[in-house]
């Protein structure tokens, strides 16, 4: 069969079909070759012959069908298992997405948690910071009113005192004229408020005089301690108002009571002095 094939020249296309085919069709059409070469041998009877495949074509579309069918079947599993490449390919990506997501949630979540604190820590840092502003402010104006105010009961002691010295002048002279000891207390009254009003401001004065040289220069300062600033202002103008208030309140309270006793101790003088002279007419 080599002989009679070498003798033959097969074309390109041939050639291509030919080593394309699958092996069990080219074992058969190799089979039925053999089978003819046999036959054509001189000592091979043709009568008694039979060839391998009693029907050539019908055997290679036989073979051709299942060829076909198995590629079909591999190729449906191969499309397959390539699906499921596919399918578990994109689960992975799509897992690896959602845990990458999931830890940017996290990053954001913790460097969010972290400037709230932060932020939190920073106000509570400025309200103390006010607190403690407020607090020596306070204890300042405090110390200041608690001078004022020594000044104010040194100045009341020292009044009475007078006063108390006055009134046993007045008794050891009795038969002094009524209206014009009455005069002349009025005008001690009036002197007395007088004077305390003037030295009171005066002492005021003296104080401020001596104070530190608050005076500032040219500073700046960013919008929080402005703020800061009006916020502080604000709390001593409350705080000053509402002393003043409550001294002046003290003060009126005080002359009310004072001019008041001065007054009735007065009448009961002038009375006392009446009894006695008629006594004596």
């Amino acid at each position: 069969m080599d002989d009679t094939m070498s003798s033959y020249s097969f074309s390109h296309q041939f050639y291509q079909r030919w080593t394309c085919a699958p092996e069990p069709v080219r074992a058969a059409i190799t089979q039925e070759l053999k089978d003819i070469t046999t036959l054509l041998q001189s000592d091979t009877s043709f009568e008694d012959f039979t060839f391998n495949t009693h029907d050539l074509d019908a055997h290679v579309d036989e073979l051709y069908d299942n060829y076909n069918a198995e590629q079909a079947i591999a190729k449906a599993i191969t499309d397959k298992q390539e699906q499921e490449d596919a399918a578990a390919a994109k689960q992975k990506l799509e897992d690896e997405q959602k845990k990458k997501e999931a830890e940017e949630a996290t990053r954001k979540a913790e460097t969010t948690q972290k400037e709230q604190e932060k932020n939190t820590q920073s106000a509570l840092e400025t309200d103390n910071d006010k607190e403690l502003a407020a607090t020596d402010v306070a204890k300042v104006n405090t110390d200041k009113v608690v001078a004022d105010s020594a000044v104010t009961d040194d100045f009341v002691t020292d009044n009475s005192s007078a006063k108390t010295e006055k009134d046993a002048s007045e008794v050891v002279n009795t038969e002094g004229n009524a209206s014009d000891n009455k005069s002349a207390d009025n005008k001690t009254i009036g002197e007395q408020a007088h004077a305390l009003s003037d030295n009171h401001i005066k002492d005021i004065n003296n104080k401020a005089s001596a104070a530190i040289n608050l005076a500032l220069k040219d500073a700046k300062l960013d919008a929080t301690h402005q703020q800061l600033i009006r916020e502080l202002e604000t709390q001593v103008d409350d705080y000053l108002s509402e002393q003043m208030m409550l001294m002046s309140e003290n003060l009126k309270s005080w002359l009310r009571a004072e001019v008041t006793q001065h007054f009735s101790e007065q009448s009961d003088s002038t009375t006392n002095n009446e009894a006695a002279k008629k006594s004596i007419h």
